[in-house]
């Protein structure tokens, strides 16, 4: 009974993770990242744990390559290589250590580690007299007095515990780089991955014991070991959960943004081109790159028409909005007038900038003498912090104070139009 509940939940996480890995695989040669190929190798390689750990599927891949008892040390590789895809995850979440330069200072310090380990575990697994297949979850138990087999997992364990750690130290202090919106949810998917990853410390706890009991020659806790898989089970579905939540909420903000942009992209293109229709799937994020890219070029082309006069209305309408008795109100740090923070300022100052000159080129006005031209206020973000500015920048485009900069600027500095 219990090999057929553990070869159903086996084959069932397994499918799972099949998919999902092809899906993230698919979705990466489409939009290339680290982190969606992380994703989807760390999904692929648990896939290759729970088929090989099936009993049936295990004993027979063994017997098929000529070595019966291969799919437990693979699994236990398979299982090291997981770990590492998770530090270099939760390394990408780190708001420091997050840099290009950084990933690959890390990856040469911890490559030794992993590479040694494993180089370690096949050497000791060649080594090894054990000519008899074992179940795959079993084999730690049944060839503990072995001490080729012993040492292997000795090494395994010190591996996978050093990983573990270090992954947990990582994930005390994450963000997500340009994407403070995701903050509450990139902290959940933080609780279930340190919940996952030590999950796999108590199924190494389980095994140790049964192997310390069997060296002795008592195998009454050989059942332990396959016993101690439900932790993993745990742990596979506590990381899948963490991150399918993030990926949903990523995807659910990619969704609200595209919508956000819209009127942007109307107010920028001015109807040069047709909008194809949104790409399902994970075509969303190149949708939302895409709509940014041809914001870009349509803020380009109003350039010629862009002055300081709409920025100069805001600031003043913001000026007048302060609060002009202190007993009562105060403004708090950072605050500036009716727009919230400096961001939001710089955003609604673009917003009504961008309106202007829409309006000047719709109108059949001149460009802008040079010397009344001005660079986009916000034009200089930081490219991580781009599709936060421009969905700030859309979102004020409705704004009353941006809409009653509209006409003081008219009044400020509009280019006569020809033959007035």
């Amino acid at each position: 009974m219990w090999q057929m509940t553990l070869t159903s939940i086996n084959l069932t996480i397994a499918a799972a993770m099949l998919v999902l890995g092809i899906t993230k695989g698919i979705a990466a040669r489409r939009e290339p990242g680290i982190n969606l190929i992380l994703t989807a190798s760390v999904l692929l390689h648990a896939c290759l744990i729970f088929l090989l750990a099936t009993p049936f599927i295990g004993q027979n891949v063994g017997t098929f390559v000529g070595s019966p008892n291969l799919p437990a040390l693979v699994i236990d590789i398979a299982t090291l290589l997981c770990i590492g895809h998770a530090q270099a995850m939760t390394q990408l979440w780190h708001p420091v250590r997050h840099t290009r330069e950084e990933m690959r200072r890390s990856f040469r310090a911890w490559l030794p580690m992993y590479a040694g380990a494993i180089t370690l575990m096949v050497v000791l697994y060649a080594l090894a007299n054990v000519p008899e297949p074992a179940r795959p979850l079993r084999f730690a138990a049944v060839y503990a007095d072995v001490p080729e087999v012993f040492a292997l997992k000795i090494v395994y364990f010190a591996a996978l515990i050093t990983g573990v750690a270090a992954t947990i130290v990582q994930c005390r202090e994450v963000a997500l780089p340009g994407r403070p919106d995701l903050a509450d949810d990139l902290r959940l998917c933080v609780r279930w991955f340190v919940v996952a990853v030590g999950l796999d410390l108590a199924c190494v706890a389980f095994t140790l014991a049964a192997m310390i009991s069997a060296v002795d020659g008592d195998h009454s806790l050989d059942a332990l070991t396959e016993a101690s898989w439900v932790a993993t089970i745990a742990s596979g579905i506590a990381a899948s959960w963490g991150l399918g939540r993030l990926s949903l909420a990523s995807s659910r903000d990619e969704r609200r943004d595209i919508r956000a942009l819209q009127p942007l992209w109307e107010l920028t293109v001015h109807g040069t081109r047709r909008r194809k229709r949104v790409l399902p799937g994970w075509d969303r994020s190149m949708l939302l790159d895409r709509l940014m890219m041809e914001i870009g070029d349509g803020i380009g082309h109003l350039r010629p028409w862009i002055s300081g006069a709409p920025a100069l209305a805001v600031n003043h309408l913001a000026e007048q909005a302060k609060p002009t008795d202190d007993r009562h109100t105060a403004e708090a740090p950072g605050t500036v007038g009716p727009f919230g923070d400096e961001a939001h300022f710089v955003a609604a100052q673009s917003a009504a900038t961008l309106l202007h000159a829409a309006r000047l080129r719709a109108d059949g006005r001149p460009p802008v003498s040079p010397q009344d031209r001005v660079k986009l206020p916000g034009i200089g973000v930081p490219q991580s912090e781009e599709r936060v500015h421009l969905v700030r920048v859309a979102q004020f485009l409705t704004h009353p104070t941006v809409t009653e900069a509209q006409v003081l600027a008219a009044t400020i500095a509009v280019p006569a139009a020809p033959g007035d």
